[in-house]
């Protein structure tokens, strides 16, 4: 009865452990390891676009805004703060509502990073 008890201790010190663990550098390193081009001269629209193909129809996505990440106040600096100046130049911010999540405020909102590679433009990093 006992080794049922150490082992679910065990297990959820685990899970607790990786929840509140800071990225490790590796895992930031691949996520900046990006060969982004520089934005074009209007790179919302293409950005919006790329986010929204990433997206489940089913889910009913509709973008809400999208900004320059050395614009947007409130996830710009978490590209520059994680990859560095390069990589949040060459960032758009997109930020997306999923109706079909709806009235859920964490199930429905969605925050891509978006840049511009060889084959046009995707996300890199679904932020939330």
């Amino acid at each position: 009865m006992r080794r049922p008890l150490v082992l679910a201790a065990a297990v959820l010190t685990v899970i607790t452990v990786t929840a509140v663990a800071p990225a490790s550098r590796a895992h930031r390193a691949s996520i900046c390891n990006q060969r982004l081009l520089p934005l074009s001269a209007n790179a919302i629209g293409p950005a919006a676009v790329a986010a929204l193909r990433r997206e489940r129809p089913a889910e009913r996505p509709r973008v809400v805004s999208a900004a320059l990440a050395t614009d947007d106040r409130g996830r710009g600096p978490e590209a520059k703060f994680e990859c560095g100046a390069r990589v949040w130049r060459r960032t758009v911010v997109v930020y997306i509502t999923l109706r079909a999540f709806l009235p859920s405020a964490s199930l429905s909102e969605r925050v891509d990073f978006v840049g511009r590679f060889r084959g046009g433009y995707r996300v890199w990093q679904v932020v939330h």
